[in-house]
């Protein structure tokens, strides 16, 4: 199925409703962009996730947690850090 879609000036695009439903995209999903040779491959993020299932050993404090979670408390204690070492 070929279609074509406009570029915004925010630099966006919409994913035609018959392709993003046949792929099972749903509203928030992340994706994953790379460029390969004169064309952009969108791949859901999760299926890098699912790929790298095992291959990292979590933490058990973070067992529980999703990645959006681990970055922002990752963050939380990095600035903690760097504010207590400024005092």
């Amino acid at each position: 199925m070929l279609q074509t879609v406009r570029i915004t000036s925010k630099r966006q695009i919409t994913i035609p409703v018959k392709i993003f439903n046949e792929l099972g995209f749903s509203q928030g999903d992340r994706l994953l962009v790379k460029k390969k040779d004169n064309s952009i491959m969108l791949t859901p993020a999760e299926d890098l996730v699912k790929s790298l299932a095992g291959v990292i050993k979590v933490p058990k404090v973070l067992e529980d947690k999703d990645v959006e979670t681990m970055i922002h408390d990752a963050k939380v204690e990095y600035f903690k850090q760097k504010y207590k070492s400024k005092k």
